[in-house]
């Protein structure tokens, strides 16, 4: 956020995911000063809020999102990074404009979800082999109230404990569609009334987060059979060896790609230095 500026043509807003709602002001104010339209601005922002909806609700993979950060330039080209956490992993999730124009944004739409390790139970709504469960979820909101409360009472009940809490140093997943969950009846009572058009509608509406789709999903695999897969999609990290010569390399590379890059001079300098001093604080000064 420090190094590019409007000047460059390209900016970067957001930052830790508390944060958050400060989004579509820094978007509203960067995408302004650069002249952009103002019908741009706000798919800027709209995007913004569904990237974030749909990683921290719709991927329903045990992480909660601590860092929301979007790059976008004057052409209207964006990426957005995100990184989730469970205890001490972590996990990126990556998006594109380019990839997001080719699909929905509900339908396999990252670029990379990249991760310490996969999830036994990953109940994703955007898989691109939900498009069963999307549409259903959808579908059991015109069984009325009535019913889906009657499933709510069909399975087990929230107080009773599973046996697998009583295994010693057992760090069970339990399967997503057979777990408990609380439901926010006043949120499914204003569905049922208006029902959304889709999917993406449906997970756009406020109030709808973690709990609510996954008891659509439950509603969906008791009343119409629908069974999801639960594969988790990411890309699991090999980890980096440690740094070495490769990667004093690869500093020094990316020194030589500034110095012959595009960007004005006085931005060029600047970043140039920053690299440098980079370098030597980490890797000590280059013998010649």
């Amino acid at each position: 956020k420090d190094a590019l500026t409007p000047m460059d043509g390209v900016v970067v807003v957001g930052g830790v995911y508390s944060e958050k709602f400060r989004v579509p002001d820094e978007i509203d104010g960067l995408a302004t000063y650069m002249g952009m339209p103002e019908a741009q601005v706000e798919m800027l922002k709209e995007v913004s809020r569904a990237t974030a909806k749909v990683d921290g609700v719709a991927v329903q993979d045990g992480y909660e999102l601590w860092l929301h950060v979007m790059a976008f330039s004057v052409e209207c080209a964006w990426s957005v990074v995100q990184i989730g956490h469970k205890s001490v992993l972590r996990r990126l999730y990556l998006w594109s404009s380019r990839r997001a124009a080719e699909r929905d944004l509900v339908d396999e739409p990252h670029t990379l979800i990249l991760s310490d390790s996969r999830a036994r139970y990953c109940l994703d709504f955007t898989h691109s082999m939900n498009w069963e469960l999307r549409r259903s979820s959808v579908e059991v909101l015109r069984e009325g109230l009535g019913r889906l409360r009657r499933v709510a009472a069909s399975y087990r009940p929230r107080e009773q404990r599973s046996l697998l809490e009583y295994v010693p140093d057992l760090q069970a997943e339990e399967n997503p569609l057979t777990t408990p969950v609380r439901v926010n009846w006043r949120v499914l009572e204003g569905l049922c009334r208006d029902v959304p058009v889709d999917f993406r509608d449906l997970l756009m509406r406020r109030g709808v987060g973690v709990a609510t789709l996954r008891f659509l999903a439950i509603c969906a695999n008791r009343l119409y059979d629908v069974t999801p897969t639960l594969e988790d999609r990411a890309v699991v990290e090999a980890r980096a060896a440690p740094v070495g010569d490769d990667s004093e390399q690869l500093c020094y590379d990316l020194l030589e790609a500034i110095r012959y890059s595009k960007l004005n001079e006085m931005r060029r300098t600047e970043l140039e230095t920053r690299v440098e001093g980079f370098i030597d604080w980490y890797f000590g000064p280059r013998q010649n």
